[in-house]
């Protein structure tokens, strides 16, 4: 806890993060309680460059450090930069080589996130399942402010969204960092094809990486319901274009949580990941749909190239017909 001679105004403190999509999104609840709990404090943030515009959209951060890893000397100029602020707090959320370089400060208390990663290694390697009672990763931020005073309040994270959905309009985010983390292409396709027969107008978002998913998608279903903005807007750009959207269906991505934010009725399609990782939404305008009980789940932590049992149950065996009953029962 803080020192008695610790005024709330006097508190520094910087918030580490650097990647990736979702789990920047995810430190909102904790960026919301520590600005409740210290209205007059600097709250500074770090974060890679590519990820900022989810922290722009987020309340209560004094200011932004960003760091760009195509860079060389970044993270040493980084660093440089960190250590004239005089915080009094670090919180570590990321725990990897570059945040372990920022995060020596002079004179700064600090606090690092526990990952469980040998519990989560238990889990896929021998489905020792030690993570029965763990806390969410928003949980496990929360873990980290716990010297502040800090209690978690189990809020989902929040994006302000006063936009009017468009009822017949429904995006969908095909793509994830990892191949296995994917729902089929050619179930992505049948999808699509259904809700173009309802007269809804499809909308594809997603990354570079994964443009060219969702241009074979737009190719395959010929229609001019679909649109691919994939790899052609910004972070900022496609929370924008997710607004208009009555409903979504999204992998387990950064997207994902984005949608879940922003009150988007969203159908998350989670394939070898399970919710003992953490990662599953806490909006109660989210539905998770997967292959529940599958003998080889959970067979990665955070996704993989291949399937190691080679026949990728997890996600063949989610038919389209599911996907759409989840969509469409409220709509």
């Amino acid at each position: 806890m803080n020192s008695p001679n610790e005024s709330k105004a006097n508190i520094r403190i910087l918030v580490i993060r650097l990647s990736s999509l979702g789990d920047v999104m995810l430190t909102e609840p904790l960026v919301r309680a520590l600005r409740a709990k210290y209205p007059e404090a600097q709250i500074d943030f770090v974060v890679r460059t590519e990820y900022a515009d989810v922290l722009r959209n987020i309340a209560g951060i004094s200011r932004l450090f960003l760091l760009d890893v195509s860079q060389p000397n970044a993270l040493r100029e980084l660093r440089g930069k960190l250590k004239h602020e005089r915080y009094t707090h670090v919180l570590d959320l990321h725990n990897n080589f570059r945040s372990r370089a920022l995060r020596k400060l002079p004179a700064a208390k600090l606090s690092v996130i526990d990952k469980r990663s040998l519990k989560r290694w238990l889990l896929v390697k021998f489905k020792i399942n030690l993570l029965k009672d763990a806390p969410d990763i928003v949980g496990r931020y929360f873990e980290v402010a716990r010297g502040l005073g800090i209690v978690d309040d189990r809020s989902a994270p929040m994006l302000t969204n006063t936009t009017t959905a468009i009822p017949t309009r429904v995006a969908i985010a095909p793509g994830s960092r990892h191949w296995n983390k994917q729902w089929p292409e050619e179930y992505f396709i049948e999808l699509v094809r259904k809700f173009i027969a309802e007269d809804y107008t499809v909308d594809l978002l997603g990354s570079n990486d994964e443009a060219a998913l969702a241009s074979r998608i737009v190719s395959a279903v010929n229609s001019s319901n679909v649109t691919n903005y994939a790899g052609r807007l910004s972070i900022a750009e496609s929370i924008e274009q997710l607004k208009q959207a009555s409903f979504a269906v999204t992998n387990d991505s950064g997207l994902m949580h984005i949608c879940a934010a922003l009150g988007i009725r969203t159908v998350a399609i989670f394939g070898p990941t399970v919710r003992e990782f953490g990662f599953m939404p806490r909006a109660v305008n989210v539905t998770i749909v997967e292959n529940a009980g599958l003998y080889c789940r959970p067979c990665t932590a955070i996704g993989r190239d291949d399937c190691p049992e080679k026949h990728f149950r997890c996600m063949r065996e989610i038919c389209v017909e599911e996907v759409i009953a989840n969509s469409v029962s409220e709509s």
